[in-house]
């Protein structure tokens, strides 16, 4: 199913200049930038070199710039540049437009039980993930 939802969200972002993989770093960022590539990797879930990939193309294209940790100079804080900021409401608009398309003829109380569910499943993963002591972007590399 979430293939579906990507395939759908990629094809309505793509016109707009933006990949998939570019969406999920862009997506935190809207949240919160100024944050480490390492810290866009742990929201996303994504693995770091990919993470990495997606921050060199969105540097490319003025979306995002980076800048030195104040602290610690091995690392890399991201902030989006105007021009990434601007993005934002046309990118959410078609997130927003893939769910509506998706749940259209679905009943208000079946979705929020399919979102209970699935949140309690997610709840699940991540107490076994900090009892194991891993984060979610180490889980999904297996390291």
């Amino acid at each position: 199913m979430n293939r579906f939802f990507q395939r759908e969200l990629g094809k309505r972002i793509a016109p707009l200049g933006v990949t998939l993989g570019q969406w999920y770093v862009l997506r935190v960022l809207w949240i919160q930038d100024g944050i480490s590539q390492s810290e866009i990797s742990q929201r996303t879930g994504v693995a770091a070199p990919t993470v990495v990939s997606a921050l060199r193309s969105l540097t490319d294209q003025k979306y995002v710039v980076r800048d030195k940790h104040p602290t610690d100079h091995r690392k890399n804080i991201i902030f989006l540049t105007k021009s990434g900021r601007q993005l934002e409401s046309a990118c959410l608009a078609q997130a927003r437009a893939v769910n509506e398309f998706s749940l259209s003829g679905v009943s208000r109380e079946d979705v929020e039980t399919c979102m209970r569910v699935l949140l309690a499943a997610r709840s699940r993963f991540e107490c076994d993930e900090m009892a194991d002591g891993r984060d979610g972007a180490d889980a999904q590399t297996g390291t």
